[in-house]
């Protein structure tokens, strides 16, 4: 008999054979030992008797979001094996019923993305920010503002809500922490460090003020490419919208990614709490043809700032 039932986060051993088919390279147990998981579940299962047969994961978090707190569920890693495809779509009708929740899927496969479109999701982003390098430009900006990736220092300064993100994020060690400091007010940033054999880069999860963020952009992607040492530095266009930063300009994603709230609008969405910092994979559009030129574009700015 077939039958939808919760996966209990304890279930790793049970759901490890779909996931790893998937994709053996990510270490999945990241989502079923999620320390800040709001449930005691982690997605749900599609049963047959006791052999699951497909998985829709979920990621649980609440949120402070203005005056708000918010209740976030993340969509991610929707399998069913072949002969069980007609029900592929009972995984994701008790995740529709959930009340005042913000519901996201930040990497959809494209049949995904027309299922949920169909369910009333709407595209949250479809273009990535590219921040190329800035050569000698941001030397003054350096001097007015205080840059630092020190832990201790980072904590010290941080709001009571910004504390919050800082504590769940700092034991994931692809979590990179970023303080900037003008002396009146802060900007923090999160970011993770994407390691790949043809462009590896730096990808903005969360920033705090992006006031600050616009007006020391220069400086922030040299630190961070120097921290890295990766070549570029890649954001979602919605987090830095409607500021236009200098050397910098959009790549589509390959797959748009998609949210459906009652409460919230995409600016005030970021990437935390999410496939993309448990899993840690790329966005980056996997056109070879887009790809090589990023690249070149990238070489050339960076030899443009070694001769500046």
């Amino acid at each position: 008999m077939v039958s939808i039932q919760k996966v209990a986060r304890s279930m790793y051993d049970d759901v490890s054979p779909l996931l790893l088919d998937l994709n053996d390279r990510i270490n999945w147990r990241n989502v079923f030992d999620c320390s800040w998981q709001k449930e005691d579940y982690c997605g749900y299962g599609l049963f047959d008797g006791k052999e699951i047969v497909g998985f829709l994961g979920l990621i649980f978090s609440r949120r402070e979001i203005g005056d708000r707190v918010e209740n976030f569920c993340n969509i991610h890693s929707w399998i069913v094996k072949p002969q069980y495809r007609d029900r592929s779509i009972s995984l994701i009708l008790p995740i529709l019923r959930l009340k005042d929740c913000t519901l996201t899927d930040l990497s959809p496969a494209p049949r995904v993305i027309e299922i949920l479109q169909s369910l009333g999701f709407k595209k949250l982003d479809s273009k990535l920010r590219v921040l190329l390098p800035i050569g000698g430009r941001n030397r003054s900006a350096i001097e007015k503002v205080k840059l630092t990736q020190e832990k201790s220092h980072i904590a010290e300064r941080l709001s009571k809500q910004n504390f919050r993100l800082f504590q769940d994020h700092i034991n994931y060690s692809n979590c990179n922490h970023l303080l900037i400091d003008n002396g009146k007010n802060y900007c923090y940033v999160i970011y993770t460090i994407v390691k790949q054999a043809f462009l590896s880069h730096c990808y903005i999860q969360y920033i705090s003020n992006i006031q600050i963020f616009s007006q020391y952009s220069g400086a922030i992607r040299s630190e961070i490419m120097r921290h890295s040492r990766t070549p570029l530095v890649v954001v979602d266009s919605r987090l830095i919208a409607p500021f236009k930063l200098p050397f910098s300009y959009d790549l589509p994603f390959s797959f748009p990614k998609l949210y459906k709230s009652s409460s919230l609008k995409p600016a005030r969405i970021d990437n935390l709490y999410s496939e993309l910092i448990l899993l840690n994979f790329s966005l980056i559009p996997n056109n070879l043809q887009e790809l090589r030129a990023l690249w070149h574009e990238t070489k050339y700015w960076h030899s443009r700032r070694n001769d500046s």
